[in-house]
């Protein structure tokens, strides 16, 4: 290796040094290769003449201490140029300690469920879990099919004797037996009594009084040579009397039976009678008789 010193390069070596300038030129080269020196003075012995032999000790000597002394004064003189001089790198130190464990990572998605390629090799079902909250109350079901019956009862305790004398009657049947024309609104008497189950049928105003309540029939059969329209009223009194049906026949110069019925219910204290309007031909003699009727069909509340 050889180094090319220009002039500003060249090593200054102050006069009287042992060392002439071939043996500072090869310390250098040697040495310091690629180093520049500004400025630098070596100051050592003058050395005494010799033999060839002790000059090329003596030489050698002089490389040595150059080397040695140039680098310390290189090494001032790069760090005050450079700042630092890279020295030969050193032995790799023993691997540290395991630092901590780092914070747990966020939860991956689930996987796909994995493959068996023989089903022996599938484990065993886990332990059941704990049941669950019960859910909501769904929507009730059809109505299921009618059980057979059940077994019967035993019977229950005898009842009353019965008594046909105290069931519940009530009927009447009375005739007509005035011969002029009855008033027109007004209760038509048929005076002459038939029958009177119980005496709920007043003949001297022609009407029937109800002490049972329940459900009635009425009808008449009465007898006329003219027009004839004839109501059925019922209430407590005629001033509030309510017209439940009305009937009428027409005919003229002819005898004719006109007929009429009606099934009613009735309270305690109501009455029913038959009523003419201004056609009031009703007749009631012997031989053309007619009649109004009622009886309790079955009594109720």
């Amino acid at each position: 290796m050889k180094v090319l010193l220009k002039k500003e390069q060249e090593l200054k070596i102050k006069k009287g040094c042992g060392p002439d300038p071939f043996t500072t030129a090869l310390a250098a080269n040697i040495c310091f290769p690629s180093w520049s020196f500004h400025g630098t003075t070596l100051v050592c012995p003058a050395p005494s003449p010799g033999s060839c032999n002790e000059v090329f000790k003596m030489q050698t000597l002089w490389v040595v201490l150059i080397c040695l002394v140039g680098g310390q004064f290189a090494s001032a003189k790069l760090c005050e140029t450079y700042g630092y001089i890279p020295g030969i790198p050193g032995i790799p130190g023993q691997p540290g300690k395991n630092g901590r464990d780092g914070d747990n990572g966020p939860k991956g998605e689930r996987g796909p469920p994995g493959q068996v390629e023989h089903e022996e090799d599938i484990g065993e079902n886990g332990d059941p879990g704990m049941p669950g909250y019960p859910g909501k109350i769904g929507p009730r079901g059809p109505s299921g099919f009618r059980g057979p019956p059940g077994v019967a009862g035993p019977p229950g305790p005898p009842g009353d004797s019965g008594d046909y004398e105290s069931t519940f009657k009530s009927a009447f049947s009375a005739a007509r037996s005035i011969s002029s024309y009855p008033r027109r609104d007004q209760p038509v008497r048929f005076d002459r009594i038939i029958t009177n189950e119980k005496g709920h049928y007043e003949n001297r105003y022609g009407r029937f009084i109800c002490q049972i309540p329940g459900i009635y029939y009425f009808t008449y059969h009465v007898t006329s040579r003219a027009n004839l329209c004839l109501s059925v009223k019922k209430g407590q009194s005629r001033s509030r009397a309510e017209k439940v049906v009305t009937f009428c026949d027409y005919v003229q110069n002819s005898y004719q039976v006109t007929t009429g019925g009606v099934v009613l219910k009735m309270a305690v204290n109501e009455s029913v009678w038959l009523e003419p309007t201004e056609k009031n031909s009703l007749m009631g003699i012997e031989g053309s008789d007619s009649i109004f009727s009622g009886f309790l069909i079955f009594p109720g509340p």
